[in-house]
């Protein structure tokens, strides 16, 4: 006998913090992998495989949504259009939660956030799209990715990277 989806609360229950800074962290780890097999490949490549930028969006989208859960934002209201997969307006909620008493955001993760999100309208950072595109530096996403992790994920008891980044203060 088939057993029918979970739904509701059920879900809501199913789908935790710490589950979903798990998944960000495997989103963001990929995405160094990729940035660091391109690095190895292409000498001097000044720009990172575009999905690389796609998987450290993704871990961020994840990262911020483990931290709404956490703050008991239900997982209706992340599903739904208010939310979804607008990494802006989790960033916008999340800090409205507090995450910047425990991430210490610097110009350069604004800067490069908004170039992210910019890349993927209209799903860019997945679908091919002609014209100029401005991509962020790597060095710009990855210390973003990896410290909004570091912020999260100890306070939902998850696991996190160790890496540190020259010119970035530590999360609070």
């Amino acid at each position: 006998m088939k057993q029918a989806p979970a739904t509701g609360s059920n879900d809501d229950d199913r789908t935790t913090a710490v589950g979903l800074a798990r998944y960000a962290f495997e989103y963001i780890e990929a995405a160094l992998l990729v940035d660091e097999h391109d690095a190895d490949v292409r000498p001097g490549n000044q720009i990172s495989p575009v999905p690389a930028y796609f998987l450290a969006l993704h871990g961020i989208e994840l990262t911020l949504k483990s931290y709404l859960r956490h703050q008991g934002v239900p997982l209706r209201e992340l599903r739904s259009k208010k939310y979804g997969h607008d990494v802006h307006a989790c960033y916008r909620k999340s800090k409205e939660l507090g995450l910047l008493h425990r991430f210490s955001e610097q110009p350069a993760d604004v800067d490069g956030l908004r170039m992210l999100i910019d890349l993927n309208n209209d799903h860019g950072l997945r679908y091919i799209k002609t014209g100029s595109k401005q991509f962020p530096l790597w060095s710009l996403v990855a210390p973003l990715a990896v410290r909004l992790h570091q912020a999260v994920a100890p306070l939902v008891g998850c696991k996190t990277f160790t890496s540190a980044f020259g010119g970035y203060p530590p999360s609070l």
